[in-house]
């Protein structure tokens, strides 16, 4: 077997199983990558970024991860400052379920492919701020979700692209502020939600979804769409000082 990727064969190496794909979908077992071994010193940074997130997290910071628990379109119209509920919206929703639905298989696959313990399953002193649902930890869903909602929707309102993508990556990173993934785990599905808007988006049958949730916006003639790129904001564990308490 020919290996396409270095970090295929990392993945192999922890036990990860090959996510098998259909023609011309993306090798998604590339996509989501790695995290690190266990007893690395990339783990162990790990584990001092999460305590130093869970030494730091306001009530505010807890409400907020409680709100976006079931991502949705009202979290991304309050970041844009939307003065219309969602309920304004149905094809969007419709257009939105659609794609989750589609990627939930995905991201189930490369779980339990990956198998891949929670942080307090692994770490006694980390005390997530929601209980999980029983799911391995690599990838994040919700980092997937968050980043393939934002990416979607920056087609349908590129005047906002900035403030939905900086949404779509706050859902994943506020998984690991939470204490419920590793950010390596955010990081992953960060990627994997880029890439599947890209790949669904483009699939002929969701066209008409598309063109139906297009029609209840109003985008700008001077700004062309395209998909949110990550890296407008820069992920709150990448504020973590040295020393004390997180590496350096």
């Amino acid at each position: 077997m020919r290996v396409r990727h270095w970090s295929l064969l990392i993945a192999l190496a922890l036990g990860a199983s090959h996510v098998p794909v259909r023609a011309g979908e993306p090798d998604w077992t590339v996509i989501a990558g790695s995290y690190p071994q266990p007893g690395s010193r990339q783990a162990q940074d790990e584990a001092a970024i999460l305590l130093w997130l869970q030494d730091t997290r306001t009530r505010a910071d807890l409400a907020r991860v409680e709100a976006e628990n079931h991502p949705d379109l009202g979290s991304f119209l309050d970041a844009v400052g939307s003065s219309w509920a969602a309920s304004a919206y149905p094809a969007t929703k419709a257009l939105l379920k659609q794609a989750k639905e589609a990627m939930k298989p995905v991201v189930a696959s490369l779980k339990a492919g990956f198998a891949r313990p929670r942080p307090h399953s692994t770490d006694p002193a980390l005390a997530p701020a929601l209980p999980d649902d029983g799911s391995f930890s690599f990838p994040s869903k919700h980092a997937t979700e968050g980043t393939l909602f934002a990416a979607i929707l920056v087609q349908l309102d590129p005047y906002d692209q900035i403030a939905l993508a900086e949404q779509g990556k706050l859902i994943g990173d506020d998984r690991a502020m939470a204490g419920l993934h590793w950010p390596s785990d955010v990081e992953a599905g960060q990627r994997l939600g880029q890439a599947f808007a890209a790949y669904w988006l483009a699939l002929p049958g969701n066209a008409q979804l598309f063109q139906d949730a297009a029609a209840e916006w109003n985008p700008s003639p001077q700004r062309a769409p395209g998909l949110a790129r990550l890296g407008t904001a820069i992920s709150r564990w990448e504020r973590c000082p040295a020393p004390p308490g997180c590496p350096s």
